[in-house]
């Protein structure tokens, strides 16, 4: 039986400040157009074959839908070459929880906050 990841779900305060930042940082491209749907603003973004799905607060939804861990602590991107990545990235304004470093089985990694407190791990392949 294949499988393969269908989509990540990001819960945003502002959908299009979180679609833009996969956009603008990582060449996301906009796959679905705003739509209401369950009583708040949806849309997604493709990167590289996955869909990132992101939708707004909801009615009854508080801002503990934002916090970090909220089911998913973080998700991983790889990167080519991390050193010039980040450094683009700090210039950009985005905020790090991880300067580039050591990671998992010889890898370089780094943390970085996507809106809402989403964190995500760059990923440098020995």
């Amino acid at each position: 039986m294949a499988t393969r990841v269908h989509h990540i779900h990001h819960v945003a305060k502002d959908p299009h400040a979180a679609a833009n930042f996969y956009i603008e940082h990582f060449g996301g491209t906009l796959y679905t157009e705003e739509i209401e749907y369950v009583g708040s603003p949806y849309m997604s973004v493709m990167l590289d074959g996955v869909e990132i799905r992101i939708r707004g607060l909801r009615p009854g939804d508080d801002e503990e839908m934002l916090k970090v861990g909220r089911g998913l602590h973080h998700f991983g991107i790889q990167v080519d070459d991390l050193k010039a990545f980040a450094e683009k990235l700090e210039k950009a304004g985005v905020e790090f929880t991880k300067k580039p470093g050591p990671g998992v089985l010889d890898s370089t990694t780094s943390f970085i906050k996507a809106p809402d407190n989403v964190l995500i791990e760059l990923v440098e392949e020995p």
